[in-house]
């Protein structure tokens, strides 16, 4: 799949802490590097916390009323992840959730032109979703 460095750049300027995101800039605009920020995704310690918080409650309920306050339009999402079969893609939703939740694989939805962010961590539910701007 055909990867999307000027999206993951900017998720990487909004929703990571300062001190990372010219080094993971770096990896995300290289095919031979962008792997080593994946590999970070399993137990990425790196989310900027002031703008995320936990997801309780049913995971695709919780994104679509985060997206509805946020008046985000959409029904896709890019995925960052671990899980190659979804890396990389643009997918519906309902299917980025159905491949993302529960399958313990570190992975971010990207919704938008990243204005807003889901993570997902390998650890049995940790989930984050990024708080309106």
């Amino acid at each position: 799949m055909a990867t999307n460095p000027d999206l993951e750049s900017k998720v990487i300027q909004r929703f990571i802490v300062k001190s990372k995101q010219d080094r993971y800039i770096q990896f995300v605009n290289s095919s031979n590097n962008r792997k080593k920020f994946i590999a970070n995704l399993a137990h990425f310690r790196d989310l900027e916390a002031s703008v995320f918080e936990l997801v309780s409650g049913i995971e695709e309920e919780v994104v679509r009323q985060a997206l509805a306050q946020q008046g985000i339009a959409t029904r896709t999402c890019y995925v960052i992840s671990e899980n190659s079969q979804i890396d990389a893609r643009v997918l519906d939703i309902s299917e980025a959730m159905r491949e993302t939740v529960g399958h313990q694989m570190g992975t971010m939805l990207v919704f938008g032109d990243a204005d807003a962010l889901y993570y997902e961590s390998e650890t049995m539910k940790i989930r984050y979703i990024s708080k309106p701007r």
